[in-house]
């Protein structure tokens, strides 16, 4: 069971909500290398699977929605969930404005 799950709605065509979904996750993994230390994409890449230290995580493009399920692992991962929820909305929000 995730402990955060976002949904957020979107205008955008598909490959233009993949290549922001994307970027959203090298971002991620290019600010915090040490934490997410792997990327692995679907073939059709509307989906990813991200995990590291302190997480596992999907994040799925369907139809003109992008969701976002993240497993926290460990005592210090769940004692940031708020933190780790804000970066995520602010992220998302950032990709995908309403």
């Amino acid at each position: 069971m995730a402990d955060i799950s976002l949904s957020r709605n979107h205008a955008y065509t598909i490959d233009d909500a993949r290549a922001r979904l994307e970027r959203l996750l090298t971002n991620f993994q290019a600010s915090k290398p040490d934490l997410i230390q792997k990327i692995e994409w679907a073939a059709d890449r509307n989906s990813a699977e991200a995990g590291g230290k302190f997480f596992k995580g999907q994040f799925r493009l369907a139809g003109n929605t992008v969701t976002v399920d993240l497993e926290l692992i460990g005592f210090a991962a769940k004692m940031a969930k708020g933190m780790v929820k804000e970066r995520l909305e602010k992220a998302l929000g950032e990709e995908f404005p309403v």
